[in-house]
C-alpha cells in the first residue's frame, strides 16, 4: 500500500528536472542521465520516490530497477549493476546457481536477438557470481551490459536508479558514463544519487 507523499516544498525545480528528463527519454527515445548531488537529508531519496509514485500512477508500464554502490574498496565494483540485472531476471538470493543461470538466459533471450545472446550472457554472468570475471575486458563487458539494458528499454521505458554513487569506484563511474554516452534510441533514464564528495572525483 503506497502512502501518498506529502507535498514536496521548495523542490519544484528539481522535481521538474527529473520529470522532464524522464519525459524526454520516453518522448524522444533518447537516454538521459540525471545525478542528484547533495548532503544527506536534503531530499535526494524523496525526489526519487516522487518519480516512482508518478510512474506508478501512469497507465504505461515502466521498468524500475535500483542498485546501490557499495563503499569504495569493498571489492565488488559492479554490485549496483548486478542488483539491477538480478531484479530484471527475477533472480532471488536463495536460487541455486543453475536456477539463476537459467533465469538469466531467459531474461537475455527476451532482451536481445539470437546472434548476441551468448555474448551478452557471458558478460552478465560474472555480475551474478555465476562465472569468473578474471579476464574481464571492460570495454567489451560494458558494451554487452549496455546492449542488455537497451534491449530491456526497447520493450518498456526503463529507469535505472543508482544510489550512493559517491561510493562507486572508477569502474562503476566509467560504466555510468559509458551508458550515458553510448546508449541510443531507447527510452532510458539513469537517475543517480550522490553526496557532494562525488564532485571532487
Amino acid at each position: 500500500e503506497q502512502r501518498a507523499l506529502t507535498p514536496l516544498v521548495g523542490r519544484d525545480r528539481e522535481l521538474g528536472v527529473v520529470f522532464d528528463a524522464f519525459d524526454r527519454a520516453v518522448g524522444q527515445r533518447e537516454p538521459q542521465l540525471v545525478t542528484l548531488v547533495g548532503v544527506p537529508g536534503i531530499g535526494k531519496s524523496r525526489l526519487v520516490a516522487e518519480l516512482f509514485q508518478r510512474l506508478e500512477q501512469s497507465p504505461e508500464l515502466v521498468w524500475w530497477r535500483q542498485g546501490r554502490a557499495l563503499p569504495y574498496g569493498s571489492g565488488v565494483s559492479f554490485w549496483a549493476i548486478g542488483e539491477i540485472v538480478k531484479a530484471q531476471a527475477g533472480v532471488n538470493e536463495n536460487d541455486t546457481p543453475a536456477t539463476a543461470a537459467e533465469k538469466l538466459r531467459d531474461s537475455v533471450a527476451q532482451a536481445v536477438g539470437e546472434d548476441e545472446r551468448e555474448w551478452v550472457h557471458g558478460h552478465l554472468a560474472p555480475l551474478l557470481g555465476l562465472s569468473d570475471d578474471g579476464a574481464l575486458d571492460r570495454q567489451e563487458a560494458f558494451a554487452a551490459w549496455r546492449r542488455y539494458l537497451e534491449g530491456i528499454a526497447e520493450q518498456h521505458p526503463l529507469v535505472l536508479v543508482v544510489e550512493d554513487l559517491h561510493w562507486a569506484d572508477e569502474g562503476l563511474l566509467d560504466f555510468v558514463d559509458h551508458l550515458a554516452e553510448w546508449a541510443a534510441g531507447v527510452p532510458l533514464l539513469v537517475l543517480a544519487s550522490a553526496r557532494p564528495e562525488l564532485l571532487d572525483r
